[in-house]
């Protein structure tokens, strides 16, 4: 969920950001527990166009791989840009197992969905397990997360007849993405896009060579199957327009000295 706060053009956009801040952190304890990730703001001005895109793209490596890279490189790096105010990723293919039901092999066996999704939900619990007292306290914590679908087939979801139902006898468990209705194309190759808004009031052409300055170091720590391409630039129309600005006025100038 996106909420959009507007202010006054007389308020502070630092300061109104620290209230923002400060409300997160009030509202905080009153939020899902399940939430994979805390609120997060940014001073972005929703109507404003990206100034910057980024493509990453590679013939070999998975999407999802691609993607974390993205998410949790690229982009986290792009975003501390003095300027920057938001880093979308476009066509984002994050890493999921996915479980394909077959109903009627439930019906045979007179298993719900419902019972299913506990299965799946009991076995891929992480929590911790208890407490170690001393002169200081320590959670013990299980890693009892899985995170590919072959660790998944095994479950036992039910027991009929005396006998365990395990999950890969009714349902077909693979590793897929999140959101597979999603896609970004480069040339006709799948890709990931990551397009980059500024913060209201600063100046495109500034935070625009910023960003490209940057760019070398972060292909650098890339993995070699991975491609970086710069796919739109807004800095470059901005700066054609000043040069056909000043032309006009060396023309008018001219002119009027002829005159």
């Amino acid at each position: 969920t996106d909420i959009t706060l507007q202010f006054d053009l007389s308020r502070d956009i630092d300061a109104a950001a620290q209230d923002v801040q400060s409300m997160i952190g009030r509202a905080s304890r009153q939020l899902p527990p399940q939430m994979p990730s805390p609120p997060s703001y940014q001073k972005v001005n929703p109507a404003d166009q990206s100034i910057f895109f980024i493509v990453l793209s590679s013939p070999t490596l998975p999407l999802s791989t691609i993607d974390e890279v993205a998410q949790t490189n690229v982009a986290q790096r792009i975003s501390m840009v003095n300027g920057v105010a938001q880093v979308n990723v476009f066509g984002s293919q994050k890493h999921a197992v996915r479980i394909d039901v077959d109903p009627r092999a439930l019906a045979a066996r007179s298993i719900g969905i419902d019972e299913v999704a506990n299965a799946v939900q009991n076995a891929n619990a992480n929590l911790p397990t208890g407490t170690i007292y001393g002169e200081r306290t320590f959670v013990v914590q299980t890693n009892g997360q899985l995170l590919r679908g072959a660790a998944y087939g095994p479950t036992i979801i039910a027991y009929r007849n005396g006998n365990p139902v395990r999950l890969d006898e009714v349902a077909h468990v693979f590793d897929g993405v999140e959101n597979d209705k999603t896609a970004s194309w480069q040339n006709g190759a799948r890709c990931v896009y990551l397009a980059i808004n500024k913060q209201p009031g600063v100046n495109v052409v500034q935070t625009v060579d910023a960003i490209k300055a940057l760019l070398p170091a972060i292909t650098a720590q890339l993995p070699a199957a991975i491609t970086l391409d710069v796919r739109s630039d807004r800095a470059i129309t901005i700066r054609e327009s000043i040069h056909d600005v000043n032309v006009t006025l060396i023309i008018a100038i001219t002119l009027v000295i002829l005159v």
